[in-house]
């Protein structure tokens, strides 16, 4: 598994900075067993070390802190362009309108499936850093020039959305 994590090394960049998120080597073993991604990334921050936050706390705060233009928009991409069938916003069993597949007080696993592909966000937490990784797999050859236009909007935003989750000082927006 370390060559498929190092293939996924190429283009990450180190911050030395401890408030910005940067993008690291994909560390977290791909969420379909048996099959790699179409597309893999992840990114870091460092969080407060007595931030005693689950990682599914730490999803819901980023989004729900992201400025009220930036979620719509980012809710019309997933929904009218990646075509994803959310789930609602207040739902216990979703995140962002994705399906929480599994959540632990480290390890939040979240799923959006489509017929252009099948998404999936990992969050983890450990003791110094907060980790965001995404998985797509593409259902469809189209699916890879949508994401070749789309990957830059998300490569822009996620170090943004893990910014807004670890700022444990912050309240969430309101909805």
């Amino acid at each position: 598994m370390s060559t498929w994590r190092n293939a996924w090394m190429v283009g990450s960049k180190q911050s030395s900075t401890s408030n910005r998120a940067h993008r690291v080597a994909v560390a977290e073993n791909p969420p379909s067993p048996g099959a790699l991604p179409d597309y893999a990334d992840s990114f870091a921050i460092e969080k407060n070390k007595s931030d005693a936050r689950s990682a599914e706390r730490y999803a819901r705060d980023g989004f729900e802190r992201l400025p009220l233009a930036a979620r719509r928009s980012v809710l019309l991409l997933h929904r009218w362009v990646l075509g994803f069938p959310l789930g609602p916003w207040s739902s216990p069993e979703h995140v962002f309108g994705w399906r929480i597949v599994s959540s632990h007080r480290e390890l939040l696993h979240l799923e959006a499936r489509s017929t252009l592909l099948t998404g999936h966000m990992v969050w983890r937490t450990a003791q110094e850093q907060l980790v965001m990784s995404t998985f797509l797999y593409y259902q469809r050859r189209s699916a890879s020039v949508v994401w070749a236009v789309l990957g830059n909007i998300h490569r822009g935003g996620a170090p943004y959305l893990l910014r807004l989750a670890a700022d444990h000082r912050s309240q969430p927006a309101s909805r």
